[in-house]
Formats: C-alpha cells, sequence, structure tokens
C-alpha cells in the first residue's frame, strides 16, 4: 500500500517568522524592560525574536536578517524612528519588510507620523494584547486568542493607530 501524503504540512515543519526589533529601551515595567516582555511573549507564540539597540546600522542587521516584521521603537537617541523608517524603505532589501512603530507615548502626533510614513502600525510598549494583535494582523501566526477580549479601546488612547 502506497503512503499518502499528508494534506497540508504541519505547523511544526513550517518556518518561523522572524521579527526584528529595532529598541535600545531600558525603560522598566516590574523589573522587566518593555523589550524583554515583547521578545518573551513574541517567542512564545511561535516567532523568532532578533533585537538591535542601534539605528545606525539597522538597515545592515534588517538586510540579513531578512525580518517578517520589524517593531521599531520612535524615540530613540542615535535616530528617530522617523529616520530608521526611511533609511529602511530607500534600500532595495529592506523596502518591503513591514514596519510598526513602538513607543511609550501615546501621543497622536505619533500615531499621525505612522500613518503619513505608512507604518503598518503604531502600538503603544506596555500593551502586550495589542502587540500580539497588531503582530498577527501584519505576518499572521502566533495566538492571538490567548488574550481575546482583553485588547484596548481605540478610546483609551492605545489603539494600533
Amino acid at each position: 500500500m502506497a503512503a499518502r501524503k499528508p494534506a497540508a504540512p504541519y505547523p511544526s515543519c513550517m518556518p518561523k517568522k522572524r521579527i526584528l526589533i529595532i529598541d535600545n529601551d531600558i525603560t522598566y515595567l516590574n523589573d522587566i524592560t518593555y523589550l524583554a516582555a515583547a521578545q518573551r511573549m513574541l517567542q512564545s507564540d511561535g516567532y523568532e525574536v532578533y533585537s538591535h539597540a542601534k539605528g545606525f546600522n539597522a538597515t545592515e542587521v534588517a538586510r540579513q536578517l531578512r525580518p517578517d516584521l520589524i517593531l521599531l521603537d520612535v524615540n530613540r537617541p542615535d535616530l528617530t524612528g522617523e529616520k530608521v523608517f526611511a533609511i529602511l524603505r530607500a534600500v532595495d532589501a529592506t523596502r518591503d519588510i513591514p514596519v510598526v512603530f513602538w513607543s511609550t507615548d501615546s501621543e497622536e502626533s505619533l500615531r499621525a507620523s505612522a500613518r503619513r510614513f505608512g507604518a503598518r502600525g503604531y502600538v503603544v510598549k506596555g500593551s502586550t494584547a495589542l502587540l500580539r494583535h497588531c503582530v498577527v494582523r501584519v505576518i499572521g501566526e502566533g495566538t492571538p486568542a490567548r488574550d481575546a477580549g482583553t485588547l484596548p479601546s481605540k478610546a483609551e488612547g492605545n489603539g494600533t493607530y
């Protein structure tokens, strides 16, 4: 009897989606940085997560890693998130990588900036449910249902835009 092919590949055989977090964050929430909390959560959701602290060579890192998504801190000491985003868009190898702006600020001007630049979203640091939802919306995979019913509303100032 001939072996049958499975209808679809097993999820564990599928390559993991890669996320690059460009953030030099040292801001703590409950003894853990926002960066570390995001890394742990996204890794537990099955993503490969990499981080890079500097904006100046972020394009080279992104070109080498070829991530499915870049989570970009807006308030950076070396280059602003907007400048890093512009550099990523100017390089052929990184031009089409989806970028989500990420910041501790919930100011409407930053959301407007993300929209104007063409970022795929804006997430306020510390909102793990919203981060998870935004990542799944942009690149798929993951398990947004784990936090079902806990997404902050836009009225609370934490929407993806």
